[in-house]
């Protein structure tokens, strides 16, 4: 079996991506798409169901909405591991917040500050009697980072999307670009109990603080609405009318089910 996925970058969309267009010798029904990244992990390109790929006539198409803004990735699958797509890279000057299941709610935000970050351990300390110094023993792993991220929010309507972006407390994809050069790497967090303050104490003030403190997780398991099809959508209704009636907006529909 040869699959080739073949990446193109699409800056103009919101939020970038890269489409991949996969194709695969006769016969083969399925595939996995990998994005090889710089910390050298794998991690699967995300389906609408979190399986693999389904190929048609042998092709398909995905689009990696999680791809981490420039750094140099390739693509390939756990099929064909050899057969490498080109190399790619999405130049992207702005930070962004990426929700990994309804691509549509990510947005750029304005980051005010990073602020200490810490990363724990656990460890058990024990104190022998008659001894000066204690036994401390760990799990041998010390873990992943939490810390805080403060967004500088400028107007209600900035608000209102990031508080739809949050509001499932779904895991996310902070996106820091590497050239920034802030030696914090692009990363999916799970954000704890947001506190928002307004730039000046008074009511009618539409700047705010927006502060997310987070602890840094693994990529989150499962699909993405993106992956999502118009027929996907109306195989589950008998009309366009019963179908507006299911979702009371555009966000809803693009979340789904």
């Amino acid at each position: 079996m040869t699959v080739t996925v073949a990446p193109t970058v699409e800056l103009s969309n919101v939020p970038p991506r890269v489409r991949l267009d996969v194709s695969a010798s006769a016969g083969e029904t399925s595939t996995t798409v990998v994005r090889n990244d710089p910390d050298n992990v794998q991690r699967p390109v995300r389906t609408s169901d979190g399986a693999p790929l389904t190929l048609s006539g042998g092709v398909g198409l995905l689009y990696d909405y999680e791809v981490p803004y420039s750094t140099v990735v390739t693509y390939t699958t756990l099929e064909s591991p050899t057969v490498l797509g080109v190399d790619v890279t999405v130049d992207v000057d702005q930070v962004w917040l990426i929700h990994p299941g309804v691509p549509g709610l990510s947005m750029p935000v304005n980051v005010a500050s990073i602020g200490t970050r810490t990363r724990s351990v656990q460890q058990g300390v024990h104190w022998p009697m008659g001894r000066k110094t204690p036994v401390v023993q760990t799990d041998g792993q010390r873990k992943a980072p939490s810390g805080q991220i403060e967004l500088r929010v400028e107007s209600l309507e900035e608000l209102a999307d990031l508080e739809a972006l949050t509001d499932d407390a779904g895991t996310l994809f902070l996106n820091i670009p590497a050239d920034f050069g802030w030696g914090v790497s692009a990363c999916y967090i799970s954000v704890g109990d947001i506190q928002e303050d307004r730039l000046v104490e008074y009511a009618g003030e539409p700047r705010r603080y927006y502060q997310l403190p987070f602890q840094v997780v693994d990529q989150p398991v499962g699909g993405t609405q993106a992956q999502r099809q118009y027929t996907d959508v109306l195989a589950t209704f008998t009309s366009y009318t019963t179908m507006k009636a299911a979702y009371t907006n555009y966000l809803s529909l693009l979340a789904g089910p």
